[in-house]
């Protein structure tokens, strides 16, 4: 049977000057980790407030936008988006979504493309909480790519199907009132 190392005595252990007392990045993390969990986490989402069946990780398929008298109305990049959308099971999200067809690089890329790029992009992490009666996901923007949106919480629609998820909610584009549907399929 193998026995565990036991600590050294603190009340033997002796400073000398010049000893390094800095945390390790490693041990930072750790201490941090282990604060969360003997203190409990606020934040995390309990169990009546998520569907566990949304949890995971989604990619972007396809965005449909209607005006409110059904018609169909194309408003993003000609070649669609590509994003992920992912729920934890601990009550936090994390979207990002990028249009489709980007080809400039850092170090040459013009303001114009730049501009064009953060049009057609939406980048949002936070908390989330899903109401499985009402069909209704509500996403807290604790940080955003618009920083108007910080703070606030965005409730949509959603619909389920195997492994199809559909979001669905209200937007305004070039001041008209639309609806958009974002189809995402879950990665495995």
């Amino acid at each position: 049977m193998r026995c565990r190392p036991s600590l050294p005595d603190a009340r033997r252990i002796t400073l000398q000057q010049g000893d390094d007392l800095t945390m390790r990045p490693q041990h930072v993390l750790a201490l941090a980790v282990l604060v969360i969990l003997a203190t409990g986490n606020p934040a995390v989402v309990n169990a009546q407030r998520r569907n566990a069946a949304v949890e995971g990780v989604w990619r972007v398929v396809d965005e449909v936008d209607r005006r409110p008298d059904g018609s169909l109305i194309k408003t993003g990049p000609a070649a669609g988006y590509n994003g992920l959308l992912i729920f934890t099971n601990s009550g936090y999200m994390s979207s990002t979504i990028m249009p489709k067809g980007r080809t400039w690089r850092r170090e040459t890329v013009t303001p114009a493309e730049l501009r064009d790029t953060f049009e057609g992009a939406s980048a949002h992490a936070g908390r989330y909480e899903c109401d499985t009666e009402k069909h209704t996901v509500r996403m807290e923007n604790i940080l955003s790519l618009d920083p108007a949106d910080e703070g606030k919480w965005d409730v949509v629609g959603y619909r389920l199907q195997r492994d199809t998820l559909e979001l669905s909610g209200p937007w305004m584009y070039n001041g008209e009132k639309l609806t958009f549907t974002i189809r995402l399929a879950r990665l495995k």
